[in-house]
C-alpha cells in the first residue's frame, strides 16, 4: 500500500511538472496561421510542446490576466500595453498591414470604392476587441469615408470572423489584415494593403508576462528572434 502510493504520488508531481514546463502562448485570432507555424517550427527544433490559445484580444487578455497559465501573449504592442496586462518583455516580429479584402466576382482599387453605392456591407474587426479594428477605423476617418459607409458596417469580433464573410461572399468588402488574408487568397476575388500613412504603426510581436520569465520562455523568444523565426514572420506578411 505503501509503495503504490508513493507511485502514485511520483506521477501526480511528474504531471504536474510537465504541466508547469509547458509555454502556453496566447494570440489574437488573426495571428493563428502565424503562431500555429511558428509553433511547429520550434517544436520539431526543440521537441517540446507548446500550448497554443487563440481568440479575439479581449477575450486572450481576460484569460492570462485570470488564468496565471499564460506564459506569452503574441499581439500588438499598444494594445497590449493598454489592456494593462503586466509585460516583463516584448520582442517585435514586423509591422501589421491593414487590407480591404473583397470576394470572387468583385475589384477594388482604393479605400473610396468602399463609398460607392454598390458596395452594401463591409464587415470590420470590433475596435474594442481587435487593433485592426483601431486600424481600419483611423483609416476611414483619415480618408473621409466614415459617415459615407457608417450604415454599411458589419462589425465582428475578429479578423477571421470577417474573413468567413468575405470568401461567402455575405458582405462586399471586409478590413483585415495582411497575414490572416494571405493565407486565404484562394478564396477570395482579390485585396490591395492600405497606404500605412492612413494608420497608425501595426507593432506586432511577443510580449512575455511579468512573472512568467523562464528559461522555457528565453528559449522560444531566442527562436523568434532566430533567421527562422523571421523568416516565417516575412512569409506571413510582417
Amino acid at each position: 500500500m505503501k509503495r503504490l502510493a508513493l507511485a502514485l504520488l511520483f506521477v501526480l508531481c511528474a504531471a504536474a511538472l510537465v504541466r508547469a514546463e509547458t509555454l502556453t502562448v496566447a494570440s489574437g485570432a488573426g495571428y493563428k496561421r502565424l503562431v500555429t507555424d511558428l509553433a511547429t517550427a520550434y517544436e520539431a527544433k526543440s521537441g517540446k510542446k507548446l500550448e497554443l490559445i487563440f481568440g479575439n484580444m479581449g477575450q486572450v487578455i481576460a484569460q492570462a490576466k485570470a488564468s496565471g497559465k499564460v506564459s506569452m501573449i503574441i499581439g500588438e504592442q499598444s494594445f497590449l500595453k493598454k489592456s494593462g496586462v503586466p509585460l516583463a518583455s516584448f520582442t517585435e516580429l514586423g509591422k501589421g498591414a491593414l487590407v480591404v479584402a473583397w470576394p470572387k466576382g468583385k475589384s477594388m482599387s482604393g479605400l473610396g470604392d468602399l463609398a460607392k453605392p454598390e458596395v452594401k456591407r463591409v464587415a470590420m474587426p470590433d475596435a474594442a476587441k481587435a487593433i485592426y479594428g483601431v486600424a481600419g477605423m483611423e483609416a476611414l476617418e483619415r480618408a473621409g469615408l466614415s459617415d459615407a459607409i457608417k450604415g454599411k458596417l458589419l462589425v465582428v469580433a475578429t479578423v477571421p470572423q470577417v474573413m468567413t464573410y468575405v470568401v461567402s461572399g455575405e458582405v462586399d468588402a471586409g478590413l483585415a489584415n495582411l497575414t490572416d488574408v494571405q493565407g486565404q487568397s484562394d478564396k477570395i476575388g482579390g485585396y490591395f494593403v492600405v497606404d500605412r500613412s492612413q494608420y497608425s504603426p501595426i507593432s506586432i510581436g511577443a510580449g512575455v508576462l511579468a512573472g512568467q520569465e523562464s528559461a522555457e520562455v528565453a528559449a522560444f523568444v531566442a527562436f523568434l528572434n532566430s533567421a527562422k523565426g523571421r523568416e516565417l514572420a516575412r512569409k506571413h506578411g510582417l
